[in-house]
């Protein structure tokens, strides 16, 4: 089953992610992202990142933007549910 994201969400999550594209981390200061601070790493076979990748840029979105947003989404139906 085919699942769409808010689009009003996902171009927040873009432009929240575009905004600190370039920038270093800064190492002595409080994370920007004090609510963003724990990393998950996750393995995909090659076609599966292909797909994430392919959704992405079908929607002009950072992979790291749609995985995010749809594990929230996730989060949010578990919630409602």
């Amino acid at each position: 089953m085919a699942k769409t994201i808010d689009p009003a969400r996902a171009a927040r999550l873009r432009d929240e992610s575009e905004e600190t594209r370039d920038s270093d981390y800064p190492k002595d200061a409080r994370p920007t992202r004090p609510n963003r601070t724990k990393v998950y790493s996750i393995r995909l076979s090659e076609d599966e990142q292909a797909r994430v990748q392919q959704a992405a840029d079908e929607r002009h979105l950072p992979a790291s933007t749609l995985v995010r947003a749809w594990i929230l989404d996730r989060l949010d139906q578990d919630k409602t549910a």
